[in-house]
């Protein structure tokens, strides 16, 4: 984006440079020219000059008052409100773009360090337990970790209250098995962290696995016994 911004930016002042060099240039071949023809002269005499002029006026370089003076008086109050127009375009879209692009870089590496320190912190969990980061974490092993720091950094970490300790276990859980793992609790931190949005999607999805596995698993057991009957009726008739 970055990248664009500069690119448009150029293009900008490359063809009103062209312009206003070209204007100036056939104005100062007339036989009378107003009292700033040396102000035009400097300021828009040659392409490169005008360029650097162009770009100075939204940087700070030169008060860009002083540009567009000559421009009012030369050739009216039409060219003078272009300039303006330039003027507050460069400053408050193109240069506002930049500045966006710049300050999305920044967020992006706090929410590095945010990451970095939420594996951490989940390190740190597990370390504690019997086993280490390989080890397992039981609802009682849970519970009872809930007034440790690195939980609390955990809960805080997702903008959840520690009272909907079991809501969110059973969420973690995401196999069923009864057991939070490193592995799953980490990616659970990363996952819900800050976005009430997406603790909401996790616990829908929670919610639609169980209803899955309870159609399934009654499926399956309607089948076996019919597949049974089956088997009974057929016997029978041999």
């Amino acid at each position: 984006a970055l990248t664009w911004t500069l690119v448009i930016l150029f293009l900008m002042i490359y063809t009103l440079s062209l312009y206003l060099t070209q204007l100036v240039s056939d104005h100062l071949q007339k036989p009378n020219v107003g009292v700033y023809a040396d102000e035009l002269g400097n300021y828009y005499g040659s392409m490169g000059a005008t360029m650097l002029y162009l770009f100075m006026a939204i940087t700070g370089g030169v008060d860009w008052a002083d540009l567009c003076t000559p421009l009012l008086y030369e050739f009216g109050s039409l060219m003078a409100f272009a300039f303006s127009l330039y003027i507050a375009f460069s400053l408050l879209a193109m240069l506002n773009v930049a500045t966006g692009v710049f300050v999305d870089s920044v967020l992006k590496s706090q929410q590095a360090d945010r990451d970095l320190f939420m594996v951490n912190n989940a390190r740190e969990l597990f370390q504690g337990l019997e086993g280490g980061i390989n080890s397992s974490m039981s609802w009682e092993v849970f519970q009872s970790k809930l007034e440790c720091p690195q939980m609390n950094e955990f809960f805080k970490a997702i903008d959840v209250d520690p009272s909907d300790a079991q809501s969110i276990f059973d969420l973690l859980d995401w196999d069923a098995s009864g057991a939070v793992t490193a592995e799953e609790f980490l990616n659970a931190a990363l996952r819900l962290r800050g976005n009430a949005r997406s603790l909401d999607v996790a616990l829908l999805m929670r919610e639609l696995r169980r209803i899955s596995r309870e159609f399934h698993h009654r499926h399956a057991h309607d089948v076996s016994r019919k597949i049974t009957a089956r088997s009974h009726d057929v016997s029978r008739k041999i």
